[in-house]
């Protein structure tokens, strides 16, 4: 008898369980009721004049675009931006990254920066047009295009310089032993002067070894790059060992050059200050480079 109950139990359990998915399936109810929300893009400005000239060239001109939706959502959603339109290069600007509303939150951002770019050291105005056009999976996005104007009076006038006199010498002194030296361990400067030779200021005074810096914004004329020896802790030594100084030089946008200098040796006295280059400026950014001889 307590076997055909038992029975009888599985039996009705397993129809109840049964019936219970099938009239799930006929309702078509979900787990999860999932409404697309709709994304609105905004900026400060749809119409954007950036002057490439007052960009900071370290961070760039950067424009902040906004999303929004009435309220949170289970789900994350990604809105991409993309070029549309314009004549600016990918050296230009950049999109940084898609704009991002995470699941539970109902904003999100993104930017568009503007660089100061050096494709060639004179360039024209340039456009460019920022929208949305792919599909965002889960929402529906309202149309979005932000045009921007890039004023190019800018012109790269500074010349950027390196100068490097690392390297070694052994040689066997008294003892006798071998003895090496680093000419790194002499501290050079590095000078601008007018074609007269009167200091107009450091292109670079660091105790760093290479030594790098630059200059711009110069009038026309002809210029003297010295080397200013700052300390020489092997002019005792009596060597008179060539100590070259390897230059390079490049202007952004324009072509750069090299060189090797070898007025200066290990007999140089502190304090002296030796010619390397002239520099000759016309136009106002163009420069001609010549190695002292």
């Amino acid at each position: 008898m307590k076997n055909i109950f038992k029975t009888l139990s599985i039996i009705l359990t397993t129809t109840v369980l049964f019936y219970s998915c099938s009239e799930d399936d006929v309702t078509g109810a979900s787990m999860i009721n999932y409404t697309s929300p709709t994304v609105t893009l905004t900026t400060a400005s749809t119409n954007v004049v950036v002057d490439e000239s007052a960009i900071d060239p370290d961070t760039g001109h950067v424009i902040a675009v906004s999303a929004s939706i009435p309220e949170p959502v289970m789900a994350n959603l990604y809105i991409y931006l993309e070029q549309t339109g314009g004549t600016a290069g990918s050296g230009d600007y950049s999109i940084n990254g898609p704009i991002e509303i995470k699941a539970g939150t109902t904003t999100g951002s993104t930017s568009v920066t503007i660089y100061q770019d050096c494709e060639s050291g004179v360039e024209g105005d340039e456009t460019l047009t920022i929208a949305n056009v792919s599909p965002t999976t889960n929402a529906n996005v309202t149309p979005f295009s932000m045009d921007i104007s890039i004023e190019n009076d800018y012109v790269n006038d500074v010349i950027e310089f390196e100068f490097d006199w690392s390297g070694e010498y052994t040689y066997t002194s008294d003892v006798p032993s071998e003895v090496t030296i680093d000419f790194c361990e002499s501290d050079l400067d590095f000078v601008l002067a007018d074609a007269n030779g009167n200091a107009l200021g450091y292109i670079a005074g660091t105790a760093s070894c290479p030594e790098a810096g630059g200059f711009g914004g110069l009038p026309d004329g002809d210029y003297i790059i010295l080397a200013e020896v700052y300390s020489s802790p092997f002019s005792a030594e009596g060597l008179n060992v060539p100590m070259p100084i390897s230059v390079s030089y490049d202007q952004c946008g324009f072509s750069g050059g090299s060189f090797v200098n070898e007025v200066l040796n290990t007999d140089t006295l502190a304090g002296d200050v030796i010619p390397i280059a002239t520099v000759t400026v016309s136009g106002g950014y163009n420069y001609t480079v010549t190695p002292w001889e």
